[in-house]
Protein backbone atom coordinates (compact mmCIF):
# COMPACT_ATOMS: atom_id res chain seq x y z
CA UNK A 1 0.00 0.00 0.00
CA UNK A 2 1.51 3.10 -1.46
CA UNK A 3 1.31 6.64 0.88
CA UNK A 4 0.91 10.05 -0.85
CA UNK A 5 2.28 13.35 0.30
CA UNK A 6 0.86 16.58 -1.50
CA UNK A 7 3.01 19.86 -1.18
CA UNK A 8 1.35 23.48 -2.00
CA UNK A 9 4.45 25.45 -2.54
CA UNK A 10 3.76 29.09 -1.85
CA UNK A 11 2.11 31.34 -4.47
CA UNK A 12 3.94 34.34 -3.93
CA UNK A 13 7.86 34.63 -3.23
CA UNK A 14 8.39 35.12 0.34
CA UNK A 15 11.38 37.54 -0.29
CA UNK A 16 8.81 40.24 -1.13
CA UNK A 17 7.78 40.42 2.84
CA UNK A 18 11.46 40.04 4.42
CA UNK A 19 11.05 43.98 4.79
CA UNK A 20 9.54 44.25 8.06
CA UNK A 21 8.22 47.92 7.76
CA UNK A 22 6.39 47.29 4.62
CA UNK A 23 2.53 46.94 4.57
CA UNK A 24 2.49 44.27 2.31
CA UNK A 25 -0.55 42.05 3.16
CA UNK A 26 -0.63 38.08 1.34
CA UNK A 27 -4.22 37.47 -0.49
CA UNK A 28 -6.68 35.24 0.37
CA UNK A 29 -5.89 31.60 -0.23
CA UNK A 30 -8.24 29.23 -1.98
CA UNK A 31 -9.10 25.92 -0.94
CA UNK A 32 -7.04 23.24 -2.58
CA UNK A 33 -9.84 21.85 -5.08
CA UNK A 34 -7.79 20.28 -6.98
CA UNK A 35 -6.38 18.01 -4.49
CA UNK A 36 -9.63 17.83 -2.30
CA UNK A 37 -11.00 16.48 -5.86
CA UNK A 38 -7.96 14.24 -6.09
CA UNK A 39 -8.32 13.03 -2.93
CA UNK A 40 -11.67 11.54 -3.15
CA UNK A 41 -11.30 10.50 -6.29
CA UNK A 42 -8.53 7.91 -5.59
CA UNK A 43 -9.67 6.92 -2.30
CA UNK A 44 -12.75 5.63 -3.50
CA UNK A 45 -11.10 4.21 -6.89
CA UNK A 46 -7.09 2.83 -6.09
CA UNK A 47 -6.43 -0.30 -4.91
CA UNK A 48 -2.84 0.25 -3.52
CA UNK A 49 -3.31 3.71 -1.70
CA UNK A 50 -2.54 3.51 1.85
CA UNK A 51 -3.14 7.16 2.96
CA UNK A 52 -2.54 10.92 1.74
CA UNK A 53 -1.50 13.82 3.31
CA UNK A 54 -1.53 17.35 1.96
CA UNK A 55 0.81 20.13 3.06
CA UNK A 56 0.31 23.42 2.08
CA UNK A 57 3.04 26.31 2.40
CA UNK A 58 0.96 29.00 1.84
CA UNK A 59 -0.65 29.07 5.68
CA UNK A 60 2.99 28.21 6.92
CA UNK A 61 4.06 31.56 5.05
CA UNK A 62 1.19 33.30 6.01
CA UNK A 63 2.09 32.46 9.03
CA UNK A 64 5.88 33.60 8.76
CA UNK A 65 4.32 37.54 7.39
CA UNK A 66 1.79 37.58 10.06
CA UNK A 67 4.72 37.20 12.79
CA UNK A 68 7.65 38.70 10.79
CA UNK A 69 9.96 35.77 10.34
CA UNK A 70 9.46 35.67 6.71
CA UNK A 71 13.71 35.55 6.69
CA UNK A 72 13.34 32.41 7.88
CA UNK A 73 11.35 30.99 5.57
CA UNK A 74 13.49 28.53 3.96
CA UNK A 75 14.56 27.07 6.92
CA UNK A 76 10.55 26.70 8.49
CA UNK A 77 9.74 25.17 4.84
CA UNK A 78 12.70 22.45 5.50
CA UNK A 79 11.94 21.55 8.86
CA UNK A 80 8.05 21.62 8.46
CA UNK A 81 8.31 19.27 5.58
CA UNK A 82 10.96 16.98 7.41
CA UNK A 83 8.95 16.51 10.45
CA UNK A 84 5.90 15.12 7.84
CA UNK A 85 8.57 12.95 6.55
CA UNK A 86 9.41 11.80 9.51
CA UNK A 87 5.98 10.98 10.83
CA UNK A 88 4.03 10.11 7.72
CA UNK A 89 7.17 8.06 5.91
CA UNK A 90 5.41 8.21 2.25
CA UNK A 91 5.86 6.05 -1.01
CA UNK A 92 5.42 9.08 -3.08
CA UNK A 93 5.67 13.10 -2.90
CA UNK A 94 3.62 15.40 -5.55
CA UNK A 95 4.07 19.15 -5.61
CA UNK A 96 1.22 20.79 -6.48
CA UNK A 97 2.13 24.02 -8.52
CA UNK A 98 -0.67 26.82 -10.33
CA UNK A 99 1.91 29.66 -11.35
CA UNK A 100 5.09 31.16 -12.35
CA UNK A 101 6.03 32.40 -9.13
CA UNK A 102 6.08 29.03 -7.21
CA UNK A 103 8.98 27.71 -9.52
CA UNK A 104 11.59 28.42 -7.28
CA UNK A 105 10.51 26.48 -4.16
CA UNK A 106 9.79 23.46 -6.10
CA UNK A 107 13.69 22.17 -6.19
CA UNK A 108 14.50 23.15 -2.52
CA UNK A 109 11.21 21.18 -1.90
CA UNK A 110 11.73 17.54 -3.65
CA UNK A 111 15.58 17.64 -2.64
CA UNK A 112 14.08 17.93 0.97
CA UNK A 113 11.88 14.66 0.24
CA UNK A 114 15.01 13.04 -1.41
CA UNK A 115 17.55 13.90 0.85
CA UNK A 116 15.40 11.89 3.57
CA UNK A 117 14.75 8.90 1.42
CA UNK A 118 16.09 8.89 -1.83
CA UNK A 119 13.30 5.89 -2.85
CA UNK A 120 10.45 8.60 -2.06
CA UNK A 121 8.75 9.06 -5.85
CA UNK A 122 9.03 12.70 -7.05
CA UNK A 123 6.01 13.91 -8.95
CA UNK A 124 4.49 17.74 -9.85
CA UNK A 125 1.17 18.57 -11.50
CA UNK A 126 -1.00 21.70 -11.74
CA UNK A 127 -0.88 24.13 -14.54
CA UNK A 128 2.73 25.51 -13.63
CA UNK A 129 4.57 21.70 -14.54
CA UNK A 130 1.83 20.87 -16.98
CA UNK A 131 3.16 23.90 -18.89
CA UNK A 132 6.74 23.87 -18.28
CA UNK A 133 7.78 20.43 -17.60
CA UNK A 134 10.59 20.68 -19.64
CA UNK A 135 12.16 23.55 -18.41
CA UNK A 136 11.38 22.33 -15.25
CA UNK A 137 12.48 18.56 -15.34
CA UNK A 138 15.34 20.19 -16.41
CA UNK A 139 16.07 22.76 -13.51
CA UNK A 140 15.27 20.50 -10.64
CA UNK A 141 17.32 17.22 -10.67
CA UNK A 142 15.43 15.90 -7.65
CA UNK A 143 11.53 15.78 -9.83
CA UNK A 144 11.55 12.34 -11.30
CA UNK A 145 8.03 13.12 -13.32
CA UNK A 146 5.65 15.76 -14.55
CA UNK A 147 1.76 14.64 -14.63
CA UNK A 148 0.17 17.06 -17.41
CA UNK A 149 -3.15 17.98 -16.54
CA UNK A 150 -5.70 16.99 -14.06
CA UNK A 151 -4.09 14.53 -12.10
CA UNK A 152 -7.44 12.22 -10.99
CA UNK A 153 -6.51 9.27 -13.77
CA UNK A 154 -2.68 9.58 -14.15
CA UNK A 155 -2.34 9.42 -10.94
CA UNK A 156 -4.84 6.31 -10.13
CA UNK A 157 -3.00 4.93 -12.55
CA UNK A 158 0.60 5.14 -10.90
CA UNK A 159 -0.09 4.17 -7.58
CA UNK A 160 -2.01 1.00 -8.84
CA UNK A 161 0.98 -0.03 -10.74
CA UNK A 162 3.56 -2.46 -9.68
CA UNK A 163 5.51 -0.78 -12.07
CA UNK A 164 5.32 3.21 -11.76
CA UNK A 165 8.53 3.56 -14.22
CA UNK A 166 6.28 1.77 -16.63
CA UNK A 167 3.23 3.74 -16.51
CA UNK A 168 5.66 7.26 -16.16
CA UNK A 169 7.30 5.88 -19.48
CA UNK A 170 3.92 4.70 -21.23
CA UNK A 171 0.96 6.58 -19.75
CA UNK A 172 -0.09 9.52 -21.99
CA UNK A 173 -0.26 12.07 -19.24
CA UNK A 174 3.26 11.41 -17.92
CA UNK A 175 6.56 12.80 -18.82
CA UNK A 176 9.91 12.70 -17.52
CA UNK A 177 13.81 13.12 -18.74
CA UNK A 178 14.02 9.65 -20.62
CA UNK A 179 10.63 9.98 -22.02
CA UNK A 180 11.38 13.14 -23.14
CA UNK A 181 14.81 12.27 -24.93
CA UNK A 182 12.38 9.55 -27.00
CA UNK A 183 10.52 12.31 -28.34
CA UNK A 184 7.72 11.51 -26.16
CA UNK A 185 4.71 14.80 -25.64
CA UNK A 186 2.19 14.39 -22.63
CA UNK A 187 -1.35 14.85 -23.23
CA UNK A 188 -4.02 15.37 -21.45
CA UNK A 189 -6.08 12.28 -19.43
CA UNK A 190 -9.52 13.95 -18.69
CA UNK A 191 -12.43 12.48 -16.40
CA UNK A 192 -15.23 13.09 -19.10
CA UNK A 193 -18.38 12.82 -16.53
CA UNK A 194 -17.46 15.58 -13.07
CA UNK A 195 -19.85 13.19 -11.03
CA UNK A 196 -17.40 10.67 -11.16
CA UNK A 197 -15.47 12.40 -8.45
CA UNK A 198 -16.65 11.46 -5.17
CA UNK A 199 -17.65 13.80 -2.51
CA UNK A 200 -14.40 15.81 -1.01
CA UNK A 201 -13.05 15.23 2.20
CA UNK A 202 -12.49 18.22 3.85
CA UNK A 203 -11.19 17.02 7.07
CA UNK A 204 -7.72 17.04 5.44
CA UNK A 205 -7.61 20.80 5.71
CA UNK A 206 -7.94 23.50 8.18
CA UNK A 207 -10.82 25.30 6.55
CA UNK A 208 -10.21 28.39 8.80
CA UNK A 209 -7.09 29.11 6.35
CA UNK A 210 -9.28 29.65 3.75
CA UNK A 211 -12.23 31.85 4.77
CA UNK A 212 -10.87 35.17 3.59
CA UNK A 213 -11.59 35.32 -0.23
CA UNK A 214 -14.88 36.82 -0.46
CA UNK A 215 -15.01 39.89 -2.25
CA UNK A 216 -18.09 41.59 -0.89
CA UNK A 217 -16.53 43.60 1.58
CA UNK A 218 -19.84 43.91 4.04
CA UNK A 219 -18.94 40.35 5.61
CA UNK A 220 -15.54 40.65 6.07
CA UNK A 221 -15.77 41.43 10.09
CA UNK A 222 -19.07 39.09 10.18
CA UNK A 223 -18.93 34.85 10.92
CA UNK A 224 -18.94 32.97 7.62
CA UNK A 225 -17.53 30.21 6.36
CA UNK A 226 -16.55 30.18 2.41
CA UNK A 227 -16.19 27.04 0.68
CA UNK A 228 -15.51 26.92 -3.09
CA UNK A 229 -17.00 24.22 -5.63
CA UNK A 230 -16.24 23.96 -9.35
CA UNK A 231 -19.29 22.91 -10.96
CA UNK A 232 -16.99 22.32 -14.53
CA UNK A 233 -13.80 22.64 -15.77
CA UNK A 234 -12.51 24.14 -19.62
CA UNK A 235 -13.00 26.90 -20.93
CA UNK A 236 -13.27 27.29 -24.89
CA UNK A 237 -11.75 30.83 -25.22
CA UNK A 238 -8.25 31.60 -25.58
CA UNK A 239 -7.51 34.57 -24.03
CA UNK A 240 -3.79 35.97 -24.00
CA UNK A 241 -3.12 36.00 -20.68
CA UNK A 242 -4.71 32.40 -20.17
CA UNK A 243 -3.07 28.87 -19.32
CA UNK A 244 -6.52 27.24 -18.48
CA UNK A 245 -5.86 24.96 -21.66
CA UNK A 246 -2.67 23.29 -20.59
CA UNK A 247 -4.63 22.06 -17.34
CA UNK A 248 -7.91 21.65 -18.55
CA UNK A 249 -8.52 21.95 -21.95
CA UNK A 250 -10.58 23.94 -24.16
CA UNK A 251 -13.90 21.64 -23.79
CA UNK A 252 -15.89 22.40 -20.94
CA UNK A 253 -17.10 19.51 -18.94
CA UNK A 254 -19.89 19.95 -16.28
CA UNK A 255 -21.10 18.65 -13.24
CA UNK A 256 -24.60 17.39 -13.16
CA UNK A 257 -26.87 20.42 -11.34
CA UNK A 258 -28.22 17.77 -9.45
CA UNK A 259 -24.29 16.73 -8.19
CA UNK A 260 -23.85 20.52 -7.65
CA UNK A 261 -26.49 21.42 -5.08
CA UNK A 262 -25.70 17.90 -3.67
CA UNK A 263 -22.73 19.29 -2.71
CA UNK A 264 -23.36 22.35 -1.77
CA UNK A 265 -26.32 20.97 0.71
CA UNK A 266 -23.46 19.17 1.92
CA UNK A 267 -20.85 22.05 2.63
CA UNK A 268 -23.79 23.60 4.25
CA UNK A 269 -25.20 21.18 6.42
CA UNK A 270 -21.96 19.49 7.45
CA UNK A 271 -19.13 21.59 7.32
CA UNK A 272 -21.24 25.09 8.04
CA UNK A 273 -20.62 26.44 4.92
CA UNK A 274 -22.62 30.30 4.32
CA UNK A 275 -20.96 31.23 1.18
CA UNK A 276 -20.07 29.19 -1.60
CA UNK A 277 -17.73 30.93 -3.63
CA UNK A 278 -18.21 29.76 -7.76
CA UNK A 279 -15.21 29.53 -9.17
CA UNK A 280 -15.72 28.03 -12.29
CA UNK A 281 -13.68 29.43 -15.64
CA UNK A 282 -16.62 29.88 -17.41
CA UNK A 283 -19.77 29.33 -15.79
CA UNK A 284 -22.23 30.92 -18.38
CA UNK A 285 -20.85 28.33 -21.00
CA UNK A 286 -24.04 27.03 -20.76
CA UNK A 287 -26.57 29.58 -19.85
CA UNK A 288 -29.46 27.69 -19.82
CA UNK A 289 -27.47 25.17 -17.11
CA UNK A 290 -26.48 28.37 -15.82
CA UNK A 291 -30.25 29.51 -14.98
CA UNK A 292 -31.40 26.22 -13.89
CA UNK A 293 -28.61 25.91 -11.31
CA UNK A 294 -29.24 29.26 -9.90
CA UNK A 295 -32.68 28.57 -9.55
CA UNK A 296 -32.33 25.25 -7.78
CA UNK A 297 -29.37 27.39 -5.12
CA UNK A 298 -32.00 29.76 -4.48
CA UNK A 299 -33.21 27.14 -2.33
CA UNK A 300 -30.46 26.13 0.03
CA UNK A 301 -30.80 29.81 1.91
CA UNK A 302 -26.89 30.37 1.24
CA UNK A 303 -24.77 33.42 -0.46
CA UNK A 304 -22.77 32.97 -2.82
CA UNK A 305 -20.21 34.48 -5.19
CA UNK A 306 -18.15 34.85 -8.28
CA UNK A 307 -14.43 35.66 -7.09
CA UNK A 308 -12.85 34.86 -10.22
CA UNK A 309 -14.15 36.68 -13.34
CA UNK A 310 -17.70 36.07 -14.80
CA UNK A 311 -18.57 36.29 -18.38
CA UNK A 312 -20.18 39.48 -18.85
CA UNK A 313 -22.20 38.61 -22.36
CA UNK A 314 -23.86 36.11 -19.78
CA UNK A 315 -25.05 38.97 -17.46
CA UNK A 316 -28.81 40.48 -18.63
CA UNK A 317 -31.46 41.25 -16.67
CA UNK A 318 -33.11 38.03 -16.18
CA UNK A 319 -29.80 37.17 -15.32
CA UNK A 320 -29.42 39.51 -13.13
CA UNK A 321 -32.48 38.46 -11.04
CA UNK A 322 -31.51 35.13 -10.98
CA UNK A 323 -28.22 35.49 -9.60
CA UNK A 324 -30.06 38.31 -7.23
CA UNK A 325 -32.66 35.19 -5.94
CA UNK A 326 -29.54 32.26 -5.34
CA UNK A 327 -28.36 34.71 -2.60
CA UNK A 328 -25.41 35.84 -4.93
CA UNK A 329 -24.09 39.03 -3.80
CA UNK A 330 -20.75 40.33 -6.09
CA UNK A 331 -19.95 39.29 -9.09
CA UNK A 332 -16.26 39.90 -10.47
CA UNK A 333 -16.87 40.68 -13.86
CA UNK A 334 -13.68 39.42 -16.49
CA UNK A 335 -13.75 42.84 -18.63
CA UNK A 336 -9.66 42.75 -18.58
CA UNK A 337 -9.72 46.56 -20.95
CA UNK A 338 -11.85 48.87 -21.85
CA UNK A 339 -10.68 49.27 -25.55
CA UNK A 340 -12.48 47.42 -28.37
CA UNK A 341 -8.92 47.27 -30.22
CA UNK A 342 -7.31 45.49 -26.91
CA UNK A 343 -10.39 42.76 -26.38
CA UNK A 344 -10.57 41.90 -29.76
CA UNK A 345 -6.90 42.01 -31.30
CA UNK A 346 -4.43 41.81 -28.51
CA UNK A 347 -6.53 39.54 -26.18
CA UNK A 348 -8.61 38.01 -28.31
CA UNK A 349 -11.88 38.08 -26.11
CA UNK A 350 -15.19 37.73 -27.70
CA UNK A 351 -16.51 41.23 -25.46
CA UNK A 352 -17.55 44.55 -27.04
CA UNK A 353 -17.49 47.29 -24.35
CA UNK A 354 -20.80 48.45 -25.50
CA UNK A 355 -22.19 45.22 -23.43
CA UNK A 356 -20.69 46.55 -19.68
CA UNK A 357 -22.87 48.87 -18.89
CA UNK A 358 -25.65 47.01 -19.14
CA UNK A 359 -24.37 44.10 -17.07
CA UNK A 360 -23.30 46.63 -14.29
CA UNK A 361 -26.35 48.25 -14.49
CA UNK A 362 -28.49 45.13 -14.47
CA UNK A 363 -26.74 44.02 -11.62
CA UNK A 364 -26.89 46.92 -9.51
CA UNK A 365 -30.78 47.00 -10.09
CA UNK A 366 -30.83 43.82 -8.15
CA UNK A 367 -28.52 44.43 -5.43
CA UNK A 368 -25.72 42.45 -6.87
CA UNK A 369 -22.38 44.53 -6.10
CA UNK A 370 -20.40 44.23 -9.26
CA UNK A 371 -16.23 44.16 -9.28
CA UNK A 372 -14.16 44.59 -12.18
CA UNK A 373 -11.17 42.61 -13.27
CA UNK A 374 -8.53 44.67 -15.61
CA UNK A 375 -5.39 43.19 -16.94
CA UNK A 376 -3.22 45.79 -18.30
CA UNK A 377 0.61 45.62 -19.73
CA UNK A 378 0.01 43.65 -22.75
CA UNK A 379 2.44 43.66 -25.97
CA UNK A 380 0.55 45.91 -28.35
CA UNK A 381 -0.96 47.95 -25.87
CA UNK A 382 -0.59 51.73 -25.70
CA UNK A 383 -1.68 55.00 -23.73
CA UNK A 384 -4.81 55.54 -25.71
CA UNK A 385 -5.94 51.96 -24.65
CA UNK A 386 -5.24 52.42 -21.08
CA UNK A 387 -6.80 56.01 -21.53
CA UNK A 388 -10.01 54.37 -23.25
CA UNK A 389 -10.03 51.51 -20.03
CA UNK A 390 -9.60 54.81 -17.20
CA UNK A 391 -12.39 55.78 -18.95
CA UNK A 392 -14.65 53.03 -19.08
CA UNK A 393 -14.11 52.26 -15.24
CA UNK A 394 -15.16 55.92 -13.96
CA UNK A 395 -18.13 55.40 -16.20
CA UNK A 396 -19.73 52.72 -15.90
CA UNK A 397 -20.03 52.69 -11.89
CA UNK A 398 -18.68 49.41 -10.87
CA UNK A 399 -18.45 49.09 -6.83
CA UNK A 400 -14.65 47.69 -6.62
CA UNK A 401 -11.88 47.76 -9.65
CA UNK A 402 -8.79 45.75 -9.46
CA UNK A 403 -6.05 46.02 -12.06
CA UNK A 404 -3.69 43.49 -12.37
CA UNK A 405 -0.23 43.83 -14.34
CA UNK A 406 0.39 41.08 -17.27
CA UNK A 407 1.73 37.65 -16.59
CA UNK A 408 3.23 35.74 -19.21
CA UNK A 409 2.10 32.76 -17.34
CA UNK A 410 3.64 29.35 -18.83
CA UNK A 411 1.19 28.04 -21.36
CA UNK A 412 -0.42 30.97 -21.75
CA UNK A 413 -0.13 32.17 -25.78
CA UNK A 414 1.48 35.67 -23.68
CA UNK A 415 4.55 33.86 -22.64
CA UNK A 416 4.96 32.13 -26.20
CA UNK A 417 4.81 35.72 -27.36
CA UNK A 418 6.84 37.14 -24.84
CA UNK A 419 9.83 34.69 -25.39
CA UNK A 420 9.90 34.69 -29.28
CA UNK A 421 10.44 38.55 -29.08
CA UNK A 422 12.14 38.49 -25.96
CA UNK A 423 9.98 40.86 -24.10
CA UNK A 424 11.15 39.33 -20.63
CA UNK A 425 14.36 40.60 -19.30
CA UNK A 426 13.56 39.15 -15.99
CA UNK A 427 13.98 35.91 -15.83
CA UNK A 428 12.96 35.04 -12.15
CA UNK A 429 9.94 33.66 -11.93
CA UNK A 430 9.29 34.70 -8.28
CA UNK A 431 8.56 38.36 -9.73
CA UNK A 432 5.82 37.32 -11.96
CA UNK A 433 2.61 38.41 -9.55
CA UNK A 434 0.08 40.43 -10.47
CA UNK A 435 2.26 43.54 -8.99
CA UNK A 436 4.78 43.59 -11.26
CA UNK A 437 5.78 44.36 -14.60
CA UNK A 438 8.14 41.68 -16.34
CA UNK A 439 7.36 42.34 -19.70
CA UNK A 440 9.69 44.53 -21.75
CA UNK A 441 7.37 45.37 -24.90
CA UNK A 442 8.01 48.48 -27.20
CA UNK A 443 5.89 50.93 -25.42
CA UNK A 444 6.08 49.82 -22.30
CA UNK A 445 8.10 51.46 -19.09
CA UNK A 446 7.23 49.09 -16.18
CA UNK A 447 7.62 51.92 -14.10
CA UNK A 448 5.17 54.32 -15.53
CA UNK A 449 2.87 50.76 -15.87
CA UNK A 450 3.04 50.20 -12.17
CA UNK A 451 2.00 53.61 -11.10
CA UNK A 452 -0.74 53.35 -13.65
CA UNK A 453 -1.86 50.13 -12.18
CA UNK A 454 -1.74 51.71 -8.98
CA UNK A 455 -3.08 55.00 -9.18
CA UNK A 456 -6.11 54.02 -11.63
CA UNK A 457 -6.81 51.79 -8.48
CA UNK A 458 -6.78 54.70 -6.47
CA UNK A 459 -8.46 57.41 -8.48
CA UNK A 460 -11.75 54.97 -9.49
CA UNK A 461 -12.08 53.35 -5.91
CA UNK A 462 -11.59 56.53 -4.29
CA UNK A 463 -10.79 59.62 -5.60
CA UNK A 464 -13.65 59.49 -7.94
CA UNK A 465 -15.76 56.58 -6.53
CA UNK A 466 -18.76 55.65 -7.69
CA UNK A 467 -21.22 54.89 -5.22
CA UNK A 468 -19.88 57.97 -3.06
CA UNK A 469 -21.07 60.26 -6.09
CA UNK A 470 -24.46 58.82 -6.23
CA UNK A 471 -24.88 59.02 -2.11
CA UNK A 472 -24.59 55.32 -1.31
CA UNK A 473 -21.81 56.11 1.07
CA UNK A 474 -22.87 52.83 2.98
CA UNK A 475 -21.43 50.64 0.18
CA UNK A 476 -18.38 52.73 -0.55
CA UNK A 477 -17.36 52.43 3.45
CA UNK A 478 -17.37 48.60 3.71
CA UNK A 479 -14.62 48.69 0.85
CA UNK A 480 -12.51 51.51 1.77
CA UNK A 481 -12.26 50.49 5.65
CA UNK A 482 -11.13 46.69 4.50
CA UNK A 483 -8.41 49.00 2.72
CA UNK A 484 -6.92 50.94 5.97
CA UNK A 485 -7.70 47.84 7.94
CA UNK A 486 -4.97 46.39 5.68
CA UNK A 487 -3.11 49.05 5.46
CA UNK A 488 -2.84 51.43 7.99
CA UNK A 489 -0.86 54.09 6.49
CA UNK A 490 -3.56 54.28 3.43
CA UNK A 491 -3.53 57.99 3.18
CA UNK A 492 -6.75 57.86 0.60
CA UNK A 493 -8.16 55.00 2.41
CA UNK A 494 -8.39 57.00 5.69
CA UNK A 495 -9.49 60.27 4.38
CA UNK A 496 -12.33 58.72 2.18
CA UNK A 497 -13.62 56.49 5.37
CA UNK A 498 -13.82 59.91 7.04
CA UNK A 499 -15.92 61.18 4.49
CA UNK A 500 -18.15 58.22 4.19
CA UNK A 501 -19.03 57.97 8.28
CA UNK A 502 -19.24 61.53 8.35
CA UNK A 503 -21.96 61.36 5.80
CA UNK A 504 -23.33 58.23 7.23
CA UNK A 505 -23.74 60.47 10.36
CA UNK A 506 -20.95 58.84 12.95
CA UNK A 507 -19.13 62.20 13.80
CA UNK A 508 -16.74 59.67 16.45
CA UNK A 509 -15.34 57.68 13.42
CA UNK A 510 -15.40 59.95 11.45
CA UNK A 511 -13.06 62.47 12.76
CA UNK A 512 -10.48 59.56 13.95
CA UNK A 513 -9.91 58.95 10.51
CA UNK A 514 -9.45 62.61 9.17
CA UNK A 515 -6.85 62.88 11.87
CA UNK A 516 -4.95 59.60 10.71
CA UNK A 517 -5.90 61.25 6.77
CA UNK A 518 -3.90 64.48 7.70
CA UNK A 519 -1.00 62.98 9.44
CA UNK A 520 -0.56 60.55 6.96
CA UNK A 521 -0.57 63.52 4.12
CA UNK A 522 1.33 66.20 6.26
CA UNK A 523 4.15 63.49 6.66
CA UNK A 524 3.91 61.66 3.73
CA UNK A 525 5.19 63.28 0.52
CA UNK A 526 4.25 60.85 -1.46
CA UNK A 527 0.63 60.81 -0.45
CA UNK A 528 0.66 64.27 -0.78
CA UNK A 529 1.96 64.59 -4.24
CA UNK A 530 -0.45 61.83 -5.33
CA UNK A 531 -3.48 63.45 -3.94
CA UNK A 532 -2.35 66.76 -5.71
CA UNK A 533 -2.13 64.42 -9.06
CA UNK A 534 -5.69 62.97 -8.99
CA UNK A 535 -7.57 66.24 -7.82
CA UNK A 536 -7.84 64.91 -4.29
CA UNK A 537 -8.28 68.06 -2.03
CA UNK A 538 -7.80 66.23 1.37
CA UNK A 539 -7.51 69.53 2.93
CA UNK A 540 -11.19 70.36 2.13
CA UNK A 541 -12.82 67.24 2.59
CA UNK A 542 -11.28 66.64 6.02
CA UNK A 543 -12.26 70.57 7.02
CA UNK A 544 -15.57 69.63 6.12
CA UNK A 545 -15.81 66.45 8.48
CA UNK A 546 -14.14 68.32 11.26
CA UNK A 547 -16.76 71.35 10.60
CA UNK A 548 -19.61 69.13 9.98
CA UNK A 549 -19.79 71.43 6.93
CA UNK A 550 -21.22 69.58 4.02
CA UNK A 551 -19.30 67.73 1.79
CA UNK A 552 -17.23 68.81 -1.11
CA UNK A 553 -18.22 66.98 -4.66
CA UNK A 554 -16.52 64.11 -5.79
CA UNK A 555 -13.65 64.54 -8.13
CA UNK A 556 -14.60 65.52 -11.80
CA UNK A 557 -12.92 64.01 -15.32
CA UNK A 558 -10.05 61.42 -15.49
CA UNK A 559 -6.19 63.00 -16.72
CA UNK A 560 -4.84 61.97 -19.52
CA UNK A 561 -3.06 59.05 -19.10
CA UNK A 562 0.19 60.19 -19.41
CA UNK A 563 -0.50 62.43 -16.13
CA UNK A 564 -1.86 59.26 -14.57
CA UNK A 565 1.21 57.48 -15.57
CA UNK A 566 3.65 59.88 -14.61
CA UNK A 567 6.86 58.89 -12.43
Amino acid sequence: MKKLLFIIPPYFNANDYLDKHRAAVLPAFTIPYGILSMEAYLVEHCVQLGDMRLLDLNVTLKRLVETRTVDAHEAVFNAELQAVLEEFQPDIVGISALFNSSFGYIQRLVKVAKDFDPGILTIAGGGLPSAAYKLMLDTCPDLDAICKGEGELPLKALIDSDDQAQVIANHRAWIDRPSIARGKMPAHDFIADLDDIPPMNYSIIDLDNYNQRGIDKRYTDQPKREMAIHTSRGCPFLCVFCSNPSLHGRDVRFMSVERVVADARRMRDDFGMTVLMLEDDHFFHDKERAKRLLRELATLDIRCEFPNGAAVYAIDDDMAELLAAAGVSAVALAVESGSNHVLNNIIKKPLKKKLIRPAVEALRKHGVRSHVFIVTGLPGELDEHRQETLEMLLENGFDWIHVYLAIPIFGSRLYDICVENGYIEDAGNENFVATKSVIRAPGIDPVKLEAFAYETQLRVNFVENYNIKIGRHDIALHYMKNVVDKYPDHGFGHLYVSQCYAALGDQELALEHAASARTIFDTDDWWKALAIKHGCDYRRIIDAVVDEQPLPPVAGLAKPIVEMASV
